[in-house]
């Protein structure tokens, strides 16, 4: 894979590009979180790590910028903040994984190599499917009406699939934690209502009819509108 890195700790970036290159990966070390986004905008690499707690613009607003720029490749935050809100935080702000510090080598190769096999995965989607009136694209997640296109975040576009695969049906909150975030407890916050509100946003934005109806008290229901 090649790989880009944002670490601020010498030791740190210097172990890992050894680790990086004994395992048959192409490691590319940067130390400052601005520089970091404009290098991985204009250069093709297949997973970020990212630190959080860097000098000039911290992990997570790096995640949030990429994603706004339509930067979709997979991150990991590497991070020696373990709290749960910290881990919601990175996850809401469209990392894909969150690994803490101390970590071991073979843990974050075994992580990465998992995202990679998602990836992978999606590339072999179909190009394209109507729903509803809208059509989608699994492989660049965008959704299109007429002339209309948004682009989701990896994250958006799970939590749009996960309901579409139980259209009609109500969908716990939980049950969306565990199968978007990964998140087997309750985290005492909003992550879910606040990615259900952006994708409803972008989905009326597209001139969709596809909908995502709150069954208060109990979770959520996908349907589309066929008429």
């Amino acid at each position: 894979m090649r790989l880009v890195l944002v670490e601020d700790d010498p030791e740190l970036g210097r172990q890992m590009t050894a680790w990086m290159a004994d395992a048959g990966h192409h490691l590319t070390w940067l130390e400052q979180g601005a520089a970091a986004v404009d290098w991985i905008c204009n250069h093709s690499c297949d997973a970020a790590i990212l630190d959080v707690g860097l000098p000039d613009l911290d992990g997570f607003a790096m995640v949030e910028s990429l994603r706004k720029r339509g930067m979709q490749l997979p991150v990991i935050f590497l991070t020696a903040r373990a709290g749960v809100p910290d881990r919601v935080r990175g996850l809401a702000a469209g990392a894909d994984d969150y690994l803490t510090k101390p970590f071991a080598a073979e843990e974050l190769l075994a992580r990465l190599d998992a995202l990679y096999r998602r990836a992978a995965q999606s590339q072999s989607l179909p190009d394209r499917r109507w729903v509803g009136n809208s059509v989608l694209d699994p492989v660049r997640r965008r959704i299109s009406c007429g002339e209309e296109v948004v682009d989701l975040q990896p994250r958006e576009w799970t939590l749009l699939d996960v309901l579409m695969k139980h259209e009609g049906r109500i969908v716990p909150k939980q049950f969306l934690l565990e199968q978007v975030w990964d998140i087997h407890f309750d985290p005492g916050t909003n992550v879910v209502d606040a990615m259900i509100c952006r994708l409803r946003r972008k989905l009326e934005s597209a001139g969709s009819n596809l909908s995502i109806e709150t069954i208060r008290g109990k979770g959520y229901a996908f349907q589309k509108d066929l008429v």
